[in-house]
C-alpha cells in the first residue's frame, strides 16, 4: 500500500507538471513563432537539436547513476550511494569540459553551414515563406551556439543532483523545481522577445533558468538525502566500472533516442533547403509529440525506481503485476491522445497557430504529419512501461541495440522518403521502424524474460487502445456538423464530447471485474466527501 501511494503521488505530481508545461507551450509557441518568424524559429529549432546531441557525451553515465542510486538506496547502503555519485561527478566534470570545447568549435562552423544552405536556396530560385526566414547576420548563430553549448555543458555535472531526488522517489520536489523553471522561463521569454533581443535573448533565458533550477536541485538533494557527501576521495575504480558497464550500452539508447528526436530537422533542411519547412515539421514532431510522450512518461517514469527496487530485493511478481496493469493504463491514455491528434489535429493546429500550417501554399501537410506521428507515438507509448522494466532488469545492451537499429532505419528512410513525399515522408519513416521495433521486437523479448504470455499481453494492449479509438472516430463523425471548431472554446467542447465516451468505453474494456471494483472502492470516499 505504501508503494502504491508513493507511485500515485509521483504520478500525480508528474501530471501537474505536465499540464503546466502544456499550458505554457500552448500560449508561448505561437507568440515565439510570430515574433521570430517561421524561418528564425526553424533556425532556433536546429540549434536546440544540435545541442541536444550533447547528451551523447555522457556515455550513459547519468542513467547508470539513477539505476545504482535507486538500487543502493533500496538496500540502505549509503556508502555505495556516495561512492557512485562522487565518481559520477568526477567523470561528468571531464565531460563538461569536452562539451565546452565542442561548443567553441561548432560556434565557428555552423554559421558557414547555414550560409552554404542559404546560397543553395537562392541559387535554386527558392524563396522563403516570410521575410524573417533568414538571419540578417549569420554570426548571430555563432553566439547562440556558444551560449547554449556552454549551458548544456554545465548541465552534465549539475543534473546529478536532480538524479538524486528522482532516485529516492521524491519526484514531487523535482516537479516543483521544474514547474517553477517553466513559469519563470515563459515570463522571461515574453520579455526578451518583446524587447527585441531575438535568438540571443532566448538562449540567455534558457540557460539562466537552468542555472536557477540547478541551485534549487543542489539544496533539495541534500535535504532528501542527508547522508549525501560528495568528494573526490570517495571516487573508486569499482564504482567507475559499474557506471561504465551499465552506461556503456545505455549510450546506444541515448544515441538512438537523440537521433530519433533531433535528426529530422537537419534531414529536411539538407533536402529542401528551407528553414521554414523545418518549422512546419518541428511544430508537430518536436513540440506536440514530445508532450504526448511526456504525459505517458509522467506515469511510467514513476515506475522505474519501483521496478529497480523490486528487482534489487527479488520481488519479481510485483514487477509483473505493475507491468501488466501499467501497460493497459498508459495504452488507454495514449489512445485517447492519439485519437485526438488523428480526428481533431487539423482543427487544433488551425486555431492554435494559423490556418496556413494546415492549408498553406508551401507545406500544407502539417496535420497529416501530426496524425502519422501520433499513431507512431501510440505504439511507442504502449511499450513505455516495458522499457522502464528492461532498464530496471539491466537489459541495457538489448535496449541499446534495439533503439540504435530503429534510429538507423528511421534516418535511412527519412532521407529516401523526404524527396518523394516531403514532410509526410519523414513522418512515415518514423512510423515504420517504431511499429517493427517497439510494437513487436521489444515486447516479445521482455515477456520472454519475465515468463509472461505474449498472446495475452498483446490482447490486453489492444483492448486498451482499439475500442477507445473506434469510439472517438464514430462520435467525432456524428458531432462534426453540430459542433464545428471555430475557436479554442468550441475545440475544447468538441474534444470533451469526443473523448468522454471513448474514455468510459476504453476503461471498461481495459480493466477486469476486480480492477473495476477496486477503482469504484477508491472513488466512493471522494464522492461522499
Amino acid at each position: 500500500m505504501s508503494n502504491s501511494r508513493t507511485i500515485l503521488k509521483n504520478v500525480g505530481s508528474n501530471s501537474v507538471g505536465y499540464a503546466i508545461n502544456v499550458a505554457v507551450a500552448f500560449l508561448m509557441t505561437p507568440y515565439v513563432i510570430d515574433t521570430l518568424g517561421k524561418g528564425a524559429y526553424g533556425i532556433w529549432s536546429l540549434v536546440v537539436s544540435f545541442v541536444g546531441y550533447y547528451g551523447l557525451l555522457d556515455v550513459g553515465i547519468r542513467s547508470a547513476v539513477g539505476h545504482y542510486v535507486a538500487t543502493y538506496h533500496a538496500q540502505r547502503d549509503e556508502a555505495k550511494v556516495n561512492q557512485t555519485l562522487s565518481t559520477a561527478m568526477a567523470l561528468m566534470l571531464v565531460v563538461a569540459l569536452l562539451a565546452g570545447l565542442v561548443s567553441w568549435f561548432a560556434g565557428d562552423r555552423l554559421p558557414d553551414w547555414y550560409r552554404w544552405i542559404n546560397e543553395l536556396k537562392l541559387a535554386s530560385g527558392d524563396t522563403a515563406l516570410d521575410t524573417k526566414s533568414a538571419l540578417d547576420d549569420p554570426a548571430t548563430l555563432r553566439v547562440v551556439v556558444w551560449v547554449m553549448g556552454a549551458g548544456f555543458a554545465l548541465q552534465f555535472p549539475m543534473a546529478l543532483y536532480g538524479t538524486v531526488i528522482y532516485s529516492v522517489q521524491r519526484i514531487g520536489i523535482q516537479n516543483a523545481i521544474g514547474i517553477s523553471q517553466v513559469l519563470v522561463r515563459a515570463a522571461l521569454t515574453w520579455w526578451v522577445l518583446r524587447a527585441g533581443h531575438g535568438l540571443i535573448g532566448l538562449a540567455c533565458v534558457a540557460i539562466g533558468c537552468n542555472v536557477l533550477a540547478w541551485i534549487a536541485s543542489i539544496v533539495c538533494a541534500y535535504r532528501v538525502l542527508p547522508e549525501l557527501a560528495l568528494s573526490f576521495s570517495r571516487c573508486t575504480k569499482a564504482a567507475a566500472r559499474d557506471l561504465f558497464s551499465y552506461g556503456g550500452f545505455n549510450v546506444l539508447v541515448n544515441v538512438g533516442d537523440t537521433v530519433l528526436l533531433y535528426t529530422s530537422g537537419f534531414v529536411i533542411m539538407q533536402a529542401l533547403h528551407d528553414e521554414t519547412a523545418v518549422a512546419y515539421y518541428v511544430v508537430p514532431a518536436t513540440t506536440l509529440i514530445p508532450y504526448f510522450m511526456q504525459l505517458v512518461q509522467s506515469v511510467t517514469w514513476s515506475f522505474t525506481p519501483h521496478f529497480t527496487g523490486r528487482f534489487a530485493i527479488g520481488q519479481v511478481d510485483d514487477v509483473r503485476r505493475l507491468l501488466c496493469s501499467g501497460t493497459r493504463g498508459v495504452t488507454l491514455l495514449a489512445a485517447l491522445i492519439a485519437g485526438g491528434m488523428l480526428f481533431l489535429g487539423q482543427e487544433f493546429l488551425s486555431i492554435w497557430l494559423k490556418p496556413d500550417f494546415v492549408a498553406g501554399p508551401l507545406f500544407p501537410t502539417c496535420a497529416v504529419v501530426l496524425a502519422v506521428l501520433g499513431f507512431a507515438t501510440l505504439i511507442r507509448a504502449s511499450q513505455s512501461a516495458g522499457r522502464q522494466a528492461l532498464f530496471a532488469m539491466r537489459e541495457v545492451r538489448y535496449l541499446g541495440f534495439l533503439v540504435l537499429i530503429e534510429a538507423v532505419i528511421n534516418v535511412a528512410l527519412s532521407i529516401w522518403f523526404v524527396r518523394r513525399w516531403g514532410l509526410v515522408g519523414v513522418a512515415v519513416a518514423t512510423l515504420i521502424p517504431v511499429a517493427l521495433m517497439q510494437g513487436f521486437v521489444q515486447p516479445r523479448h521482455l515477456l520472454r524474460e519475465l515468463e509472461l504470455d505474449w498472446k495475452r499481453f498483446a490482447f490486453d494492449t489492444l483492448r486498451a487502445a482499439v475500442p477507445a479509438i473506434l469510439v472517438m472516430g464514430a462520435v467525432d463523425r456524428l458531432v462534426a456538423d453540430a459542433l464545428p471548431v471555430t475557436s479554442l472554446l468550441s475545440f475544447l467542447a468538441r474534444g470533451v464530447v469526443v473523448a468522454l465516451p471513448a474514455a468510459l468505453v476504453g476503461l471498461w474494456c481495459a480493466t477486469d471485474r476486480a480492477e473495476r471494483a477496486a477503482l469504484l472502492a477508491r472513488l466512493r470516499p471522494v464522492g461522499k466527501a
